[in-house]
């Protein structure tokens, strides 16, 4: 009778201290060459929009830490359905605390320190699964330089991953160090699994897989324990229930734009094939990164279809459904079980299979799920036929490709112009990248280059009534094309007639073209829309006293003040309509405050002859 093959069952890694350290400082080195050209560069993408207009970071401040536990992620908007309340507390940290503002390198740093946290503790998982320093070791230096995590190292906004994930892995090694000891030391590995926890739940919600992933490790090494790792599980009750009762009090809720995410308004079948291509995307990504984007949202990956054949998703299907067989096939291995699981519980909750999330695709939802697909890598690296070195060098030229394409991803993120034209480069089918693209060629005052990317953008999405708008700002600029910017303004609005920001451009184009009481009309509908729409108010309040309408011009210009305090052009006007209206006590304020904001010599001698005149009225 045959003997029975024997099952993997962990064994205590291997005690040699200055062998881990030197592999860890070996990690090290790598994360800092690979990542050192990443220190410097604009903010862009998510990165404007949170570290420049939340309002919460700018002070350390009693009012603002109540804000960032009560309020939302994107605050002041409450439509992202998002509570990372700690990852807010970073970037309080990096902007109020160490005064960076809107530089950069403090806060890559501190990315950079947490992913090379990050990758010890992985290291460390990789000696507790495999007991064996090599596979451990190739483990964590694939994960480490693989490109497809650059998204959330040098993406300053990835601090949330970052942080996540090293909830669940630092989670995990508490876990299965806890049901090791006995008295106060189990104690202490209790009281880090919990504050593992918490970090990485309040930095963001995938953490929440941490549960799941001990209850995987449990039943593939640990069946007959439950009862001493019990304790683990009621420990995890606390941060868990904490996140979820200061969660429901904040007032949030999720809105999935369709051009965002196509799955959320997809039929279930459509939909949920769809989210099986996007999987079988970031897979093929990880064996070969080479077209790496920041935006896969509308059309970079199209919903699946019949007519024509979506061979892309049928081909995901094929590949998953042959992967799922394999591990099968490989069951015995407990440590493949292992990793596939942790794969796919760490992808489950943004692979938008189950429920349709804020993005149809981001490299950054890897950055914790390929912990499981480098422990395969490494399985397979131990499992090659030939002699240990031939293995080495296999492992050497992974990661020197690998951190090759990561160093020069990183050039991707150096400004707007190089992130959405890379973007535009390895997905051209992508309306935003080429919309935003185009954005980023107007702030650089290039409005040719914008209205080629604008067009772009339409001919993928016609319907993109933001590209007609900012096509037709980019054909104002233009000589000789104001009467094409007039018509995609008048197209914007067909399409979306409460866009207030066109209309109000609109009306400048039509002022332009001589058009006054079109103008004024365009200018009054985007004040109906939007009452407190302060420059709108000021181009009336213009155009009145142009007609020497004073009182019509001074409200008008009281209403752009009611809305923006700070307008010195504004306070200027009312000063000069206070002045026709032989107002001249009100004229002399308006035009004080306005010299305060603009310091000009002819409105200093203004205000010094009305000063004088005001002394001399009894």
């Amino acid at each position: 009778m045959p003997a029975k093959k024997q099952q993997y069952v962990p064994a205590r890694a291997p005690q040699n201290f200055s062998r881990h350290a030197a592999c860890i400082a070996a990690l090290w080195i790598a994360i800092f060459l690979v990542y050192s050209n990443s220190f410097y560069g604009a903010l862009v993408f998510d990165n404007r929009a949170i570290l420049e207009h939340d309002p919460r970071i700018r002070a350390a401040t009693a009012e603002n830490l109540r804000l960032i536990f009560a309020r939302e992620y994107w605050y002041p908007a409450t439509n992202s359905g998002l509570y990372r309340p700690l990852a807010t507390l970073s970037y309080l940290f990096n902007n109020a605390i160490l005064g960076e503002e809107t530089s950069t390198p403090g806060y890559h740093a501190i990315n950079l320190a947490l992913h090379e946290l990050n990758a010890a503790l992985v290291y460390i998982l990789g000696l507790a699964i495999f007991a064996e320093l090599a596979p451990a070791f190739a483990m964590a230096a694939i994960w480490s330089v693989h490109p497809l995590l650059t998204e959330s190292v040098t993406n300053i906004v990835g601090r949330a991953d970052l942080l996540a994930a090293f909830g669940v892995i630092a989670g995990l090694l508490c876990h299965i160090r806890a049901a090791a000891a006995l008295g106060r030391k189990r104690a202490a590995w209790l009281g880090g699994l919990i504050i593992a926890q918490a970090i990485g739940i309040f930095s963001k919600e995938s953490a929440a897989i941490l549960p799941a992933v001990m209850v995987l490790y449990d039943m593939l090494f640990a069946r007959n324990e439950w009862r001493k790792r019990a304790w683990s599980y009621a420990a995890l009750l606390i941060p868990l229930a904490a996140f979820f009762y200061l969660r429901s009090r904040v007032e949030t809720h999720l809105e999935i734009p369709p051009p965002v995410n196509p799955i959320a308004s997809a039929g279930i079948f459509a939909g949920r094939m769809t989210a099986i291509k996007v999987l079988g995307k970031l897979l093929w990504l990880f064996v070969w990164p080479a077209h790496l984007s920041g935006d896969y949202s509308f059309n970079a990956i199209p919903l699946f279809a019949w007519d024509p054949l979506d061979w892309a998703a049928l081909a995901a299907l094929l590949a998953c459904v042959a992967l799922i067989g394999l591990v099968f096939f490989l069951r015995r291995d407990r440590r493949i079980l292992f990793f596939a699981g942790f794969f796919v519980l760490a992808i489950l909750p943004t692979s938008n299979f189950i429920f349709p999330i804020g993005a149809i695709m981001a490299e950054r939802f890897m950055y914790l799920p390929a912990i499981g697909l480098c422990g395969c890598a490494a399985i397979a690296l131990q499992k090659m036929r030939g002699r240990g070195e031939l293995k080495y060098v296999a492992l050497a030229a992974i990661c020197a490709a690998l951190g090759a394409r990561a160093y020069a991803r990183n050039f991707d993120w150096r400004d707007r112009i190089s992130f959405w034209s890379s973007a535009a480069r390895a997905y051209p089918d992508c309306a935003r990248a080429h919309y935003n693209l185009g954005k980023a060629w107007i702030e650089q005052s290039q409005p040719v280059n914008a209205a080629a990317e604008f067009e772009a953008a339409l001919r993928i999405r016609p319907d993109y009534s933001h590209a007609q708008a900012a096509l037709a700002d980019a054909l104002a600029k233009i000589p000789g094309r104001l009467d094409e910017a007039i018509a995609h303004y008048q197209a914007a609005l067909d399409q979306d007639p409460n866009f207030a920001e066109a209309r109000y451009n609109y009306g400048a184009a039509l002022a332009r073209a001589s058009r006054i009481q079109d103008a004024v009309a365009q200018w009054q509908a985007a004040i109906r829309i939007k009452p407190d729409f302060a420059e709108a108010h000021y181009n009336l309040a213009v155009i009145y006293a142009r007609q020497d309408r004073w009182e019509d011009a001074a409200e008008e210009y009281r209403a752009a003040l009611r809305a923006r305090p700070d307008y010195p052009e504004a306070h200027y006007g009312l000063g000069g309509a206070y002045l026709q209206l032989n107002r001249p006590a009100e004229a002399f304020a308006e035009l004080e405050v306005a010299l305060h904001f603009r310091p000009d010599p002819q409105l200093q001698q203004t205000v010094a002859e009305l000063r004088a005149r005001l002394r001399e009225t009894p």
